[in-house]
């Protein structure tokens, strides 16, 4: 049996529309507290996130304590194949100019190894730096390794002190905070 090719390019157009991210509950974004709906998660506001060492894509070792007096923004994905993280990815890629103005470095973390993380950064159109939790050892730092033994989707603010301001740990990796609130909660933590 022979496919026609118009059926194959609209079974992968349905595909992709059908991994957009669903944008969290606006009480969520408004949370001062942050929001984790995941059991175990060591985050709270006003507390030192967990230090962590990890070797990003051009093989350098990044130390979450070394930069310190930057603002950082961390953001836990599953990997370079899910469509889910991707579309995550791309759509925070908006919010890249307005977080480095205010001084947040971001940081990309997922158990890809170095080749997959290349696959990852050449899909984007703004840089990230991915960094490798291959062992997952950050991610169970922070709490956040699913029973796929995969990361919950998680975004961190950190101000310049290393302090959590504000996270979102979600169980659902189909919802995510979008880029349009992720701007909400800049615009309240950075009047």
């Amino acid at each position: 049996m022979k496919i026609k090719p118009y059926l194959l390019i609209g079974c992968a157009l349905a595909l992709l529309v059908g991994c957009d991210n669903a944008p969290v509950p606006q009480e969520t974004i408004a949370a001062q507290a942050g929001f984790s709906d995941v059991p175990g998660s060591a985050l709270e506001v006003g507390s030192a996130a967990p230090d962590f060492k990890l070797q990003s894509l051009n093989g350098d070792w990044i130390s979450l304590s070394e930069l310190q007096g930057n603002k950082v923004l961390i953001i836990f994905f599953r990997g370079h194949w899910c469509p889910f993280c991707v579309g995550h990815l791309q759509d925070i890629q908006t919010v890249l100019p307005a977080l480095e103005k205010l001084g947040y470095q971001i940081l990309a973390i997922s158990p890809d190894d170095a080749g997959d993380m290349q696959k990852m950064a050449d899909r984007m159109d703004r840089p990230y730096q991915f960094l490798s939790d291959i062992d997952l050892s950050v991610t169970d730092l922070y709490g956040i390794r699913n029973d796929k033994d995969l990361p919950h989707p998680a975004m961190i603010l950190l101000d310049q002190k290393g302090l959590v301001q504000w996270f979102y740990i979600g169980e659902d990796y189909k919802t995510r905070p979008s880029a349009a609130q992720l701007k909400q909660v800049l615009d309240r933590l950075n009047p």
